[in-house]
């Protein structure tokens, strides 16, 4: 038997033959178009093995997926720090009342909501120069909220770091698409959202750490500075460390880059990938089902997502803890919660589903909410919110690949995100209001709000999983079972991962 290091990546026959057959029809059409199929020919007839492959990828998580986790750390954490910024005293100092706390983590929502469609940048612009560039500018505004005198000062900066974070977090699962195979996409994204929750267990930590100890200016104006000027030196070495594609990732060796652009002519069917934006696929997305109910899906797990990190240190202080203990002990569920992102994305990628695993998260979350609702004893109480946690942050993570899966083209999948984004980022503004004053310490509403949610998401999850396969077996239909046509692996196929192939087939 063959090992793994010995395994060749080869091209098929109906590869060359569907390359030369358009060489053929081309003979009577510019030199541009010959010289592409040269080039399609080419990449297809280099041979690479699985090692060598897995070597690849192993260098691009590194270089792609860890610079964008490190600086999504940042995000996640500047952008819920407002949350132990209250914990340390921030209304009082600012004499903001309960109120205007909730419109400041209302307006960073709406600036995500308003500008999600910069996801489309991605796919328009350079990510070596544009990702560095939106990093710096919110790192800088996260900063800036440690200087806030007043309410307007803080909402205008709470909302201006919410556009310029719009730019960054939302398009990064579109980004992944452009460097890895469908198949390969949960469990890097499991691994880009387990920062989430390890963000919000560091915030935590930290937040107690900084706060405290006695500081020139308050605790919590000093946690804001900490938390938000280290993006802007991340942005800075993302210039010369971040790559727009693996073919101009100057890291790779000659060998590596050839593997690259075998692999993109394998996803897309060309040598290189289009900037432009297919308006017809683009709008076509933006009606589709099956991206209508990941939607949903999204919508229903932010509000959960969005309110936790916000409110668990006040949750927390409900069941009787202190603000300082609150801090250190919100830290736990969020590790929890990371290790189950990270071993759900690996399962999901290892069967090839995500609808079964995101109904039993969002399932899980849903029983977390329950014994909130119900359950008086402390002990109880925090075992629940590991349950919460821990249910709610895969799900995220499971959507996001849902989408990137499913749409054959960059522009559908550009649109779908967009439209996820859009109205999924409608969920945080319902997620921040639920938990007023006035409902402390039970905070029933909130809980009861958040479990009908994830329910809701459940049931979606399973309507989803019966919509594809529907739309699989009309495409057994129209082109035969990929099975019994032909016995080979996914991606021995030009343009595979376009709905405008044979072997393209939708994910469960």
């Amino acid at each position: 038997m063959a090992s793994e290091k010995d395994h060749v990546v080869p091209a098929t026959k109906s590869d060359i033959n569907h390359v030369e057959e358009q060489a053929i029809v081309q003979t009577t059409t510019n030199s541009e178009e010959k010289v592409e199929t040269v080039g399609k020919l080419e990449a297809l007839a280099f041979n690479y093995t699985k090692a060598e492959e897995k070597r690849f990828l192993l260098k691009i998580d590194f270089i792609v997926l860890g610079y964008v986790s490190g600086a999504y750390l940042l995000a996640y954490m500047d952008r819920g720090n407002i949350g132990n910024a209250n914990t340390a005293g921030m209304l009082e100092d600012l004499g903001l009342t309960d109120n205007q706390y909730q419109w400041c983590l209302t307006a960073l929502y709406l600036g995500y909501i308003l500008f999600d469609w910069q996801t489309v940048f991605y796919k328009i612009l350079p990510a070596r120069y544009y990702v560095p560039t939106v990093i710096i500018i919110w790192g800088g505004l996260a900063g800036a909220c440690g200087a806030a005198q007043n309410f307007a000062g803080l909402l205008v900066l709470r909302l201006l770091l919410g556009i310029f974070e719009s730019s960054y977090s939302p398009g990064l699962a579109y980004f992944f698409s452009f460097f890895y195979y469908r198949r390969e996409m949960g469990r890097r994204l499991g691994w880009y959202v387990s920062i989430a929750p390890l963000g919000a267990s560091f915030a935590g930590a930290f937040a107690y750490f900084v706060t405290k100890h006695h500081h020139a200016i308050a605790g919590w104006r000093a946690l804001f500075l900490v938390e938000g000027l280290p993006a802007v030196a991340v942005g800075l070495f993302g210039y010369w460390w971040l790559p727009s594609n693996p073919q101009d990732c100057q890291f790779l060796n000659d060998k590596e880059k050839k593997i690259a652009r075998a692999r993109l002519v394998r996803m897309v069917g060309n040598v290189e990938r289009s900037r432009k934006v297919n308006f017809k696929n683009f709008f076509r997305s933006l009606l589709d089902l099956k991206n209508w109910l990941p939607t949903l899906m999204y919508f229903s797990c932010n509000i959960g997502y969005a309110s936790l990190p916000i409110y668990s240190s006040t949750i927390l202080q409900g069941m009787g803890f202190t603000a300082l203990h609150a801090q250190g002990l919100s830290a736990p569920p969020y590790l929890f919660a990371c290790l189950v992102v990270l071993a759900v994305g690996h399962l999901s990628d290892h069967f090839q589903r995500r609808g079964v695993f995101l109904a039993m998260c969002s399932g899980t979350g849903a029983i977390g909410y329950l014994i909130l609702c119900t359950v008086e004893k402390v002990a109880v109480k925090y075992f629940a919110l590991f349950l919460v946690a821990g249910g709610l942050y895969p799900c995220i993570g499971l959507v996001l690949s849902w989408v990137a899966n499913n749409n054959g083209s960059d522009s559908k999948r550009g649109a779908g995100f967009i439209l996820m984004n859009f109205v999924g980022q409608c969920g945080p503004l319902v997620g921040t209001h639920i938990f007023p004053k006035s409902e402390a310490p039970h905070y029933r509403k909130g809980f009861y709000i958040s479990f009908a949610f994830c329910c809701f998401a459940a049931t979606l999850a399973v309507c989803q999983i019966f919509w594809l396969k529907r739309l699989n077996r009309q495409l057994d239909q129209k082109y035969g079972p990929v099975r019994e046509r032909e016995n080979r692996d996914n991606e021995d196929e030009i343009g595979e991962e376009t709905d405008e192939s044979e072997n393209f087939r939708y994910i469960l």
